[in-house]
């Protein structure tokens, strides 16, 4: 039974928000960890229909000292495994379950008839049953080893090297191929096991979903770039950065959450990262005008979003609501509430990146498939800056073909085409969105430092005239309170009209 307690203490955590189930279930103090990971896994698809079961079977009422998370685990390998209970070790939890294992299953026969499915498998939510199996995808670390050696590795277990293909609906066994669109990714079977790979453990490769390797490779800082990462915990796309940056340069990597950026520090020491300063904050925190910061010129915005578009991850399933709860108007509105938070803040984000003085390139990615995230977010920014624009197709993965939802920004196909969406069902990978903001060229001079933001309502000095002049193809911004230079200039214009209108006559 030790190991179901344990299991519960899992359970307990993850909804807590307190890590991830890949996290706990292959934590050190675990000792059989492809067997928890699968017990959490199945356990979580059926927790609903589970917590049905037992709160209408009234079991609790008469066993108060079973713990309600170890109840859950057991149910479900009554009811829903193979193997059953009855081989478990003796102890009172067990025995609580069993003598309640008719009324149990009568409260399963019962839910059935009401949802009229005749398959256990069918009472799970059909967003869960209907999740696609996408490949098990692997950055090679570039700082320890090449995508060659990484080859010969698999090579050498038996696998079989394909060529690249845009068809990875079929992917058969034991195979690996490089991917089409990013150099240092690979592609095997799905559902692989690699935890205990040699590669893995020595940090050699990073087990990378394709769609998050996108941002940074966007990103590409050149060498000896001074980088922020501002919601950087996990740590995948910091690491990611500093391979690109072939560990010279500087990366801040800035995240609010003391957990995840322990993980960070951890991944990115076994990574072989040199070039990270891990900081426990929040990115909105961070003063522009801090002089530690005033060399920074590419700035990676991977801000908290829905996580609409993940479905390799299970993590999803702790909070996965029931088909009744899913259809009820309280879940709709709940659900516009939050995604209104979130791009309220995912927002702010970005205009507080416009504020460093020196950054070049900004880029910004959800794991969110919808456009409250996305597309709205980029055009609000946008009506809020003079100092950026968003980076050209040509410079953002010019051959990948999905690009963002041209109806989302009122019908304009020629900023649509400036984002990268990726779609589970066509791409075979999560479903992610990024946007490149990049500086232009040239730029009005502003005294003020809001980062080039624009205000509603902007005061200006009545004695202080700005004037635009035009030399040699290039403006220049005078400040002047002297009036008359206005009308000097005004005239001088006149004149340059009166001759230009000679001339052409």
């Amino acid at each position: 039974m030790n190991f179901y307690i344990q299991a519960a203490n899992i359970l307990d955590k993850l909804f807590a928000h307190k890590g991830t189930i890949k996290s706990l279930t292959l934590a050190d103090n675990v000792k059989e960890k492809k067997k928890m990971y699968a017990l959490i896994c199945e356990t979580l698809k059926y927790k609903n229909v589970i917590n049905t079961i037992l709160d209408n079977s009234q079991i609790f009422e008469v066993e108060k000292k079973l713990p309600r998370n170890v109840a859950i685990l057991l149910v479900h390998d009554l009811l829903f495994s193979p193997n059953g209970i009855k081989s478990l070790s003796n102890g009172p939890y067990k025995q609580s379950i069993l003598q309640h294992e008719i009324r149990l299953r009568g409260e399963l026969a019962r839910l059935k008839i009401k949802m009229k499915v005749k398959n256990n498998e069918d009472l799970i939510n059909s967003k869960i049953r209907e999740s696609i199996v996408i490949p098990r995808y692997i950055r090679v670390n570039t700082l320890k080893t090449s995508v060659e050696k990484v080859i010969k590795h698999f090579q050498a277990k038996g696998f079989t090297h394909e060529e690249p293909t845009d068809d990875l609906k079929n992917i058969r066994p034991k195979t690996i191929r490089k991917d089409k669109h990013l150099p240092d990714l690979l592609i095997l079977p799905p559902n692989m096991d690699l935890h205990e790979d040699a590669l893995y453990l020595s940090g050699d490769i990073i087990l990378q979903d394709k769609a998050s390797c996108i941002p940074a490779f966007i990103c590409s800082p050149p060498l000896n770039s001074h980088v922020i990462d501002a919601c950087a915990a996990p740590g995948n796309k910091t690491s990611h950065l500093s391979a690109i940056m072939q560990n010279t340069g500087k990366i801040w990597a800035i995240d609010l959450d003391k957990h995840r950026l322990n993980l960070l520090k951890n991944l990115t020491q076994k990574a072989g990262c040199k070039n990270i300063e891990a900081i426990y904050g929040s990115f909105l925190d961070i003063d522009p005008m801090d002089q530690k910061y005033s060399s920074v010129g590419y700035i990676l915005l991977d801000p908290s979003c829905s996580g609409s578009g993940i479905i390799n991850r299970l993590d999803h399933l702790i909070d996965a609501p029931s088909e009744t709860q899913e259809q009820s108007d309280f879940s709709h509105k709940f659900k516009e509430q939050r995604l209104e938070n979130l791009s309220e803040f995912q927002e702010k984000m970005i205009l507080h990146a416009f504020k460093f003085r020196s950054v070049q390139k900004i880029v910004y990615s959800t794991c969110s498939i919808y456009a409250e995230e996305n597309e709205h977010v980029i055009k609000r920014a946008l009506d809020q800056t003079d100092l950026f624009v968003l980076a050209n197709k040509d410079d953002i993965l010019p051959s990948w073909k999905r690009r963002g939802i041209s109806s989302e920004i009122n019908d304009d196909e020629g900023i649509a085409e400036k984002f990268i969406r990726t779609s589970p069902n066509e791409d075979y990978t999560n479903g992610f969105f990024v946007a490149c903001f990049v500086r232009k060229a040239v730029q009005p001079i502003n005294t003020e430092t809001d980062g080039g933001l624009k205000s509603k309502k902007r005061k200006r000095n009545k004695d202080v005239t700005i004037i635009k002049i035009k030399d040699d193809d290039e403006w220049k911004v005078n400040i002047s309170n002297d009036n008359s230079l206005l009308s000097k200039r005004s005239a001088i214009n006149n004149g340059e009209k009166k001759n230009n209108a000679s001339q052409s006559n």
